[in-house]
């Protein structure tokens, strides 16, 4: 009877563990998938910004395919809330031109990272908006690059 009793117990916990093990893969591929749309709808979206401030549109459609890729995938696999917030970021215009637009996205990376399992408003007080969305670091130097494309057009004249 004991025997019985082991070899039951030995199957049941095999089917738990092949289970679990099962279960953690799925998890963690899923994890991985929505990583990846993750960084690639924030990446398409910042170029797009930044080109459209800037006044080129050369990589435009290219960068909206990959946009819209990204926002497909994360509809598919994305955590609800991410989802609940792509999609407010996505009616208030998406193109990051506006404030309403900006905070959007804002609160989208914000629960991006929730969902990824950093603290819900762990950058909350962080000022992120101008990490976000200034074009140059704070050191950059227009001044510094006109004077060298100065000095570069005047040597080619000479």
């Amino acid at each position: 009877m004991t025997v019985v009793i082991s070899l039951i117990s030995s199957l049941i916990a095999g089917f738990v563990a092949h289970y679990l093990a099962t279960s953690r893969n799925q998890a963690g591929e899923l994890l991985k998938f929505q990583i990846q749309s993750y960084s690639d709808f924030i990446g398409a979206a910042s170029r797009l910004a930044v080109s459209r401030r800037l006044g080129s549109t050369v990589s435009e459609e290219e960068d909206l395919v990959v946009l819209n890729d990204a926002k497909s995938r994360i509809i598919t696999c994305g955590h609800p809330d991410v989802v609940e917030a792509l999609i407010h970021f996505w009616e208030k215009g998406a193109t990051l031109e506006r404030e309403q637009e900006i905070l959007a996205y804002k609160k989208l990376t914000q629960v991006m990272r929730a969902s990824l399992g950093h603290k819900k408003f762990d950058l909350f007080e962080l000022e992120v908006s101008n990490a976000l969305f200034k074009l140059e670091p704070s050191s950059y130097s227009y001044r510094a690059k006109q004077s060298s494309y100065n000095s570069k057009h005047d040597e080619l004249e000479n």
